[in-house]
């Protein structure tokens, strides 16, 4: 495959602006809320102001600082709901054969003349990546944290079932408060990274040696990875919610010599590390936000384990402040990292991802956005680092040049930290990645601020949303009005500074993609796997569509489709569809120490078949259907796509997390959800349900029967058929954490888990 090393220049085929042409009449509403939106701009401003936070959409007065000093084009740059470029956005790879039963291969129409492998020509590594950043922006903001203040303990009462009773019992909540962001330049994080490597060449470590990132997403995280890197030490990647059994596998399999880990993790490795034997040190980090670990817990760990090194991060740094070494940079081809997937249906498997690999990816993403953002861009960092995404986006952003700012899920928003503001008023993000579950969670909490408010309120807010769904649909200009007038006490609950959202992981419902665009920014969906360095299609901000497609594929890849008929799938259907096969400098070569899963993934011309079933719309945009593994045949041979139907479902109000259950034995599907409490109550008063605890409250058959009748709404809405419509619910208010094991550490249903858990109540459910 020919290749290019300057994948962020724009193609040279001209670019013009795609607006369909206005309609020759106006939607009468159209014309009614363009006469009263002044009227309604001056509504808005009297209800944001005002003092009831039981009819208003007002939210705390605390001042936020401006941690940032950003040019006011960036303040409120909300990217555009329309398609500036034209398709196609991907063509046929020139001179590739066709092949029966396949589509041939495509890709970016940017990388016409060769897939991209470097995002500069004179970036080939990880460490050349990082290295050329900090002289390039070294006096420029790199990374921003927080530190812990105090934590304050609050007593509630809950209900709580004693011997067939309900009781109020008090439980005890801890919430943080936390300092504002201090950051450091790239200058002072190169120097720190370079000491932590220093450290680690004194303590003996050699060229090839492995370290296991066992830890929360931090900035020293990241900063021992690069210092990794920059002595062609190999990081090996596990999420920090596995268990002893899952941290044990990924030690024995991938040998390392170190171990990084969060000071309250360290019980849970102790068990792990007595079988590892090739682990003769052990970092911690003592910057990490979290319930503090008492020294005592520390020295008990060094007692159990005699034979370790245990150094905090801060030690490591001093020692290698004290005892300097130089760089030894990594070759293209040297294993950067040894990334364990969630082991959602099995043994984690570990991804083997070369610098070359991973510096391709960052170029696909470049190729994707790298003209839509600047060195002002501030990004928060909250999703596990252990994860290709946050991985590869933490490092496009050094990349940029911008700015990061650590947070985590418990202190994001202000209602879960006290006497400060969450991480996002207080960072002000301009670019905010997540999974379905966040998006669902901003989406319901706005909707229920909104639906608790006063008429008024809601009469304005979802005249508004109509409004400007009739302008974007029509490509007609006063959209932006509705931004400040309207919508930007909702936009202010995230910093007040969006210009883009990125959804990852998984699929996202249409329905939110579209709400969260028109009142907070436009959404970018990305597709992409471990194995693929996260590339594989990302939405353009200048491609922007609602169609629920993902968007072009990045020119760092390209893409197939296979037939599979026996799902029903081919590729001589219009459009095409079938299992999605990605190939590319991204693409990994092999699992680690696992041949038979790399026989089975990557066939003997480089392609990896990703499992995954898709189609290209008229756009030229990959659009996901589902996982071959999450196709289920029903009782009469029909095929449903249960990741396309929990997307759908999520959004009923009653939803807080769901998983779809079907097979070959009955009809239709089910639904087990777990339940968001505060809409369960809601649905209860509106039913007159007078019972007070949840377990009842969720055996009660007529909250069941009005949860189910919400799901097949929403599901007619979305345009489901009858196969595919819930026949039943299963109700829980268990939740569901990766701790428990019924989600991955991104959010991802363990479906095994979760049947096993839930079959006696799945059986009662088919049998009602």
């Amino acid at each position: 495959m020919q290749a290019t090393s300057a994948p962020y220049q724009s193609s040279n085929r001209p670019r013009s602006r795609h607006h369909p042409p206005p309609p020759s009449y106006l939607p009468s509403s159209l014309l009614i809320v363009a006469c009263l939106l002044p009227l309604l701009s001056l509504l808005s401003l009297y209800i944001y102001n005002s003092s009831s936070s039981s009819s208003s959409l007002c939210l705390p007065t605390m001042p936020c600082k401006q941690n940032l000093d950003v040019p006011e084009s960036w303040r409120s740059g909300i990217g555009p709901l329309y398609m500036i470029e034209q398709p196609p956005f991907t063509i046929d790879t020139p001179g590739a054969p066709e092949v029966e039963g396949e589509t041939k291969p495509r890709r970016n129409l940017k990388a016409e003349d060769g897939l991209f492998d470097r995002p500069r020509p004179d970036i080939d590594t990880v460490y050349s990546l990082v290295k050329s950043s900090a002289e390039e922006h070294a006096g420029d903001r790199c990374i921003g944290t927080r530190k812990l203040v105090q934590i304050h303990e609050e007593t509630k009462k809950i209900p709580k079932n004693v011997d067939g009773k309900t009781e109020m019992v008090d439980k005890k909540w801890q919430y943080f408060e936390l300092s504002d962001y201090s950051f450091i330049t790239y200058g002072e994080y190169s120097t720190h990274l370079l000491n932590l490597a220093s450290g680690l060449r004194e303590l003996g470590l050699e060229r090839g040696d492995k370290v296991h990132m066992f830890a929360s997403t931090s900035a020293n995280w990241l900063a021992l990875s690069h210092a990794c890197s920059s002595q062609t030490f190999t990081i090996v990647t596990a999420y920090d919610t596995l268990g002893s059994s899952g941290v044990e596998h990924t030690l024995l399999q991938s040998e390392p010599k170190v171990m990084f880990t969060d000071p309250h993790l360290l019980k849970t490795a102790s068990g792990a590390l007595k079988k590892a034997e090739s682990v003769k040190i052990v970092i911690y980090n003592d910057k990490c936000i979290g319930l503090p670990t008492p020294q005592s817990d520390i020295d008990a760990f060094k007692s159990a384990n005699p034979g370790l090194i245990v150094m905090s991060v801060s030690e490591l740094a001093s020692l290698g402040e004290d005892n300097p070494y130089q760089p030894a940079p990594p070759t293209p081809e040297d294993i950067y990292c040894i990334m364990y997937t969630s082991g959602s249906t099995g043994p984690p498997k570990g991804v083997s991802v070369t610098h070359e690999g991973f510096v391709a990816a960052v170029a696909g993403l470049v190729g994707i956005i790298g003209d839509n953002v600047s060195p002002e861009e501030v990004i928060l960092a909250y999703l596990p680092l252990a994860h290709i995404l946050e991985m590869v986006v933490e490092n496009l952003v050094l990349f940029f040049g911008a700015t990061l700012g650590y947070g985590s899920s418990r202190t994001l928003s202000d209602q879960n930290v006290r006497h400060c503001l969450g991480d996002m008023r207080t960072l002000r993000p301009t670019i905010l990645v997540g999974v379905p579950q966040v998006w669902e969670t901003i989406k319901k909490g706005i909707i229920g601020r909104v639906n608790s408010g006063s008429l008024l309120v809601r009469s304005v807010f979802w005249g508004a949303f109509n409004a400007k769904t009739l302008l974007v649909q029509y490509n007609l200009p006063g959209q932006t009005i509705f931004d400040s007038a309207i919508f930007g006490q909702v936009r202010h609950m995230t910093g007040g500074r969006l210009r883009y959202i990125i959804n990852g992981a998984s699929g996202i419902s249409k329905e939110t993609a579209h709400f969260l665009s028109l009142i907070m920014a436009p959404m970018l969906t990305g597709y992409g796997l471990t194995e693929t360095c996260g590339n594989g299609a990302l939405g353009s901000p200048q491609q922007f569509t609602l169609s629920g497609s993902c968007g072009p594929v990045t020119p760092a890849i390209e893409c197939k489709l296979v037939s599979i008929p026996d799902l029903n799938y081919s590729t001589s259907t219009n459009p095409p569809q079938g299992e999605i096969w990605l190939r590319g400098k991204p693409v990994l070569k092999e699992y680690y120490k696992n041949p038979e899963e790399t026989e089975k993934a990557i066939t003997p011309d480089g392609w990896f078949k990703t499992g995954d079933i898709g189609e290209f719309d008229a756009n030229g945009h990959l659009k996901i259907i589902d996982r071959v593994k999450n196709l289920v045949k029903l009782q009469g041979g029909e095929y449903i796509a249960l990741e396309k139907l929990e997307s759908v479902y999520r959004s009923a109000r009653a939803v807080q997390n769901i998983m779809i259950h079907g097979d070959s034995e009955h009809p239709r599907p089910l639904a087990i959800i777990l339940v968001s409490e505060p809409a369960i109550k809601e649905i209860a008063n509106e039913l007159g349900v007078s019972v007070q605890a949840n377990h009842e409250l969720l055996s009660n058959p007529k909250i069941k029967g009005a949860v189910l009748k919400d799901l097949i709404a929403q599901g007619k809405s979305a345009g489901l058929t009858g196969l595919e419509t819930v026949s039943g619910v299963v109700l829980t208010d268990e939740e569901w954490t990766p701790q428990n094991g019924l989600v991955t550490a991104t959010q991802k249903i363990n479906r095994r888990a979760v049947r096993e858990k839930y079959k006696k109540e799945i059986d009662a459910a088919h049998k009602a």
